[in-house]
């Protein structure tokens, strides 16, 4: 009964969405809360973490076209890159509470309770990540110039993972909006 009413629900937006004329907002105030909580912390506001986005290409794709299937595939091997990324973060943050430290871990430098919070507020957005990615895991096709650009995206790089994290709240947005789409 619980996926009917989720059904139920995301109509009741998809209708009132369209009855305004504006575009669906995914983005709940609880994930603009969990996002929030790391953005301060991973300093995730610096000038160059906005210079040059990771995922760009694949916004613009999503928003310039009407083509599904491609959609599905890149949103797909997008949220596979944030998979491996908070899969990393969490690794290295583990590895450091444990006195194995990793020299490159961005969470290495927060104190034991913000590294906690940070943590908590990851593995959150990793949660939702992965329920959204197995929902469209149902779909592929294939765009190879962007998933090439998204294979060669070093993971492990904190640089990386501040911009990745910065650019979260579009990427789900985006990727929300492709699920729920009828192009």
């Amino acid at each position: 009964m619980a996926s009917h009413s989720g059904v139920v629900h995301l109509l009741v937006l998809v209708g009132v969405a369209l009855a305004s004329g504006g575009p669906i907002q995914f983005i709940s105030e609880h994930l603009k809360g969990a996002h929030g909580s790391i953005t301060e912390e991973l300093e995730l506001k610096r000038p160059e973490i906005g210079l040059h986005p990771l995922f760009s290409s694949v916004i613009a794709s999503i928003n310039n076209s009407c083509q599904r299937q491609t959609d599905m595939q890149l949103v797909n091997a997008t949220l596979d890159v944030y998979m491996r990324i908070f899969s990393s973060i969490l690794l290295h943050s583990h590895h450091k509470h444990h006195g194995t430290t990793h020299t490159s871990g961005l969470l290495n430098r927060l104190s034991t309770p913000k590294r906690s919070e940070v943590t908590s507020a990851l593995k959150e957005l990793q949660k939702l990540m992965e329920n959204l990615r197995n929902y469209l895991n149902r779909q592929n096709n294939d765009t190879e110039d962007v998933l090439s650009k998204l294979n060669k995206i070093k993971v492990d790089d904190p640089m990386v993972q501040r911009k990745a994290l910065a650019e979260f709240m579009e990427v789900y947005q985006a990727a929300s909006v492709i699920s729920t789409s009828s192009c």
